[in-house]
């Protein structure tokens, strides 16, 4: 996708309010993709470990693209005391 063809779609960030996913979302908007056209769902907003909350993201938002940054993430002691959860 060119970057003309990327600012022209609606770009879904999964775990935009995290740790990559804010500097992913600040550089879509620094190269000139409409806000609009940015779509950040929050946790309390959709939970992507439902399948039907995700089957209706999709169709409220209808992305043309979906860079998915979204994670479980705890920390070092979380990650040792329950790594399945996390893998």
């Amino acid at each position: 996708m060119t970057l003309d063809g990327l600012r022209s779609s609606r770009v879904l960030i999964t775990g935009a309010s995290g740790f990559l996913g804010r500097y992913v979302r600040e550089a879509l908007l620094k190269s000139g993709v409409p806000a609009i056209n940015v779509l950040a769902p929050t946790h309390a907003e959709v939970d992507l470990v439902s399948a039907p909350q995700v089957v209706a993201m999709y169709e409220w938002l209808r992305p043309d693209l979906v860079i998915h940054l979204a994670a479980r993430v705890g920390g070092i002691g979380a990650n040792r005391a329950e790594p399945g959860r996390f893998f």
